[in-house]
């Protein structure tokens, strides 16, 4: 039997820093466009593996011992993973405001689900 987990404990970084699904915290990173001599913030790693978590309750897990992901299933989560990052500066859903006044957040993601196979990309499927 585990022991209760404490909510105030922090999470170690070893339990979310590795590639448990699809991307890396690191191709996130890049993906952001982000310094790669700059560390991310413990939240960014967070953030990449419960996108991970997410995407692997969506699709099934490649089998074997040689397996890896799809070059789209990557791509969807990279991009995911980074667009969710981006979004926790944007609670309103206002990305910037100029001149021409506010833009604003997408709700959806088309290119992620049809990366991913999901919505409307999602194949057919009988039963």
């Amino acid at each position: 039997m585990t022991e209760p987990v404490d909510q105030d404990q922090a999470v170690p970084l070893v339990l979310v820093a590795g590639s448990d699904g699809p991307t890396t915290p690191a191709l996130v990173w890049s993906w952001l466009q982000q310094p790669e001599d700059t560390p991310p913030p413990p939240e960014f790693l967070l953030s990449v593996a419960a996108t991970n978590r997410l995407v692997l309750r969506w699709l099934p897990t490649p089998a074997g011992p040689d397996a890896t992901w799809p070059a789209d299933h990557t791509q969807g989560t990279t991009i995911l993973a980074g667009r969710q990052w981006r979004r926790r500066n944007s609670p309103s859903g206002v990305e910037t405001a100029g001149a021409a006044g506010p833009m604003y957040v997408r709700r959806s993601d088309p290119d992620v689900a049809m990366f991913l196979g999901l919505g409307e990309y999602a194949p057919p499927a009988v039963g």
